[in-house]
């Protein structure tokens, strides 16, 4: 594995995350994301839900999932050691919906270069590794139309919604 990225790739990284982020630019954002994940990547998005593992988990499928319904100002970065830290204003949704929510999202990288990202959001007690978090963060409404198909999903979102109906499934 290629070890710890250096702080001023981190730095560069930072730079330009949210601004390729809005542009829509895919492509480019996940090469600044590669310039700084050498080796393997795990993700809990938000904290307390179940862990996503795979460098396409963190990037390629969640741009794909909420790329057209999430915008992000970039309100301060830190690096400091093997870890990075931003704190991001994220409006959700679309006009006239677009719900407002401050995240911390947090990096550590171990000598090999793997990477453990960690996200804080506002949630609930009640939101837990079984729960759907974007629910409460995009609202029943919103989030329904992207389980229907109208909005491209992640295969983690997927499967989370497949274990779902087949846990709810086997209650009835």
């Amino acid at each position: 594995m290629g070890g710890i990225p250096s702080r001023q790739a981190r730095w560069a990284h930072a730079a330009k995350h949210a601004e390729l982020w809005n542009a829509g630019k895919k492509d480019e954002w996940v090469a600044s994301w590669r310039t700084i994940c050498p080796g393997e990547v795990r993700m809990f998005d938000p904290v307390g839900t179940e862990e996503k593992h795979g460098f396409d988990a963190a990037t390629s499928e969640a741009f794909d999932t909420f790329q057209s319904i999430l915008k992000i100002k970039m309100i301060t970065v830190q690096v400091n050691g093997n870890e990075m830290a931003w704190v991001c204003e994220n409006y959700f949704g679309t006009e006239p919906n677009v719900q407002t929510a401050y995240s911390i999202e947090t990096f550590a990288w171990d000598d090999d270069g793997n990477l453990l990202i960690k996200t804080y959001y506002p949630m609930p007690e009640s939101v837990d590794s079984e729960s759907d978090p974007y629910v409460h963060l995009l609202g029943n409404r919103q989030w329904a139309r992207r389980r229907r198909g109208r909005i491209p999903v992640s295969n983690y979102y997927r499967r989370y919604i497949c274990r779902t109906l087949m846990r709810r499934a086997a209650l009835r």
